[in-house]
């Protein structure tokens, strides 16, 4: 199920975490209103009926930027692992992994959609943010590729055309088939961007940052005072105890783009390379040592620096790159 839905994780999540929405409450059987509708047909080869309040957006999708309504769309070549296998609990895990108060209100694999095989599954949850919001995702497959559409409203609009039209929005969904190059390789792109957006502002500004600068503060704070002891139980205990725990949670990270492995690989080296240094220090600094031995341990230190100077100017030239 991973290979299936890692597009619809990169796309779904990052924009449940953008959009803002707020309140409670609706009823997905509210009476459509098909006079609303416009035919839209995407990049990706989808084309299906939206609500004429939704705008294209620069990412391709469609959004009200008042209600916070809005329709992503992506695909992603088959990869071994078939839409069928795909489970409701698949679908609790993806979004329990960023997100609270998760529940799967409905779930539907095997369907029909125009011909085509089908998942549908409607989820309830509340984004880092706070906003109470209802998801649809639906795929569409045609054995070459499954093509993805996400649905958000906020539970509390349900006189929002998008709540009224929903369903007659799944059904009106057909796929052209592969989508041509030019289609492919500007999914692609927006595929990087979006990983780099995710690692970028909900793990490495809100995590990973965070917690490598009170272990540099740490470190400072220790150093400064000039006291060969009390740096000492600083590299021995404090340290390497929150350099480990650092570690562990950036090798559990996994990136959904090779771009952005590479540019987090870095920070790894840096911080293992952190981790050695200490123990040297703490190795000079408690037993007998020549002035070789202690440059030498102070240089795997200065190593680590110049790696995390290496990942943030690699990061930042992304940014600027990928526009996030």
């Amino acid at each position: 199920m991973k290979k299936i839905i890692t597009l619809t994780m990169t796309i779904a999540l990052l924009l449940v975490m953008t959009v803002s929405l707020a309140g409670c409450g609706g009823d997905e059987s509210a009476t459509a209103d098909p006079v609303s509708l416009v035919d839209v047909t995407t990049e990706q080869g989808i084309s299906l009926k939206l609500p004429s309040d939704l705008v294209k957006q620069d990412n391709g999708g469609y959004a009200n930027m008042e209600t916070g309504d809005s329709a992503s769309f992506g695909v992603t070549e088959i990869a071994g692992t078939p839409l069928s296998s795909a489970t409701e609990e698949d679908v609790l895990a993806l979004y329990q992994s960023k997100h609270d108060d998760v529940v799967v209100t409905s779930f539907e694999n095997g369907i029909q959609i125009n011909g085509k095989e089908a998942l549908v599954s409607q989820v309830n949850l509340t984004t880092p943010g706070g906003n109470a919001i209802i998801l649809t995702l639906v795929m569409v497959t045609d054995d070459t590729n499954n093509y993805i559409v996400n649905f958000i409203y906020g539970k509390d609009k349900t006189d929002s055309a998008l709540y009224k039209n929903l369903q007659a929005c799944i059904d009106s969904i057909t796929i052209a088939g592969t989508p041509d190059s030019t289609a492919t390789s500007a999914q692609v792109g927006t595929s990087v961007k979006d990983d780099f957006s995710e690692y970028l502002y909900n793990n490495f500004g809100t995590v990973f940052e965070p917690e490598d600068r009170a272990i540099q503060e740490i470190y400072t704070e220790a150093a400064l005072t000039a006291d060969s002891k009390i740096l000492a139980k600083a590299l021995s205990d404090t340290l390497p105890a929150k350099n480990n725990a650092l570690l562990e949670k950036l090798k559990a990270y996994t990136p959904q783009t090779t771009e952005v492995q590479e540019v987090h690989n870095l920070f790894i080296q840096a911080v293992e390379l952190r981790k050695d240094a200490y123990a040297q220090l703490v190795e000079v600094m408690t037993q007998p040592a020549t002035e070789a031995e202690v440059e030498a341990a102070f240089a795997v230190l200065d190593e680590s620096d110049a790696k995390i100077e290496g990942f943030l100017t690699k990061a930042e030239s992304m940014k600027k790159d990928l526009g996030v």
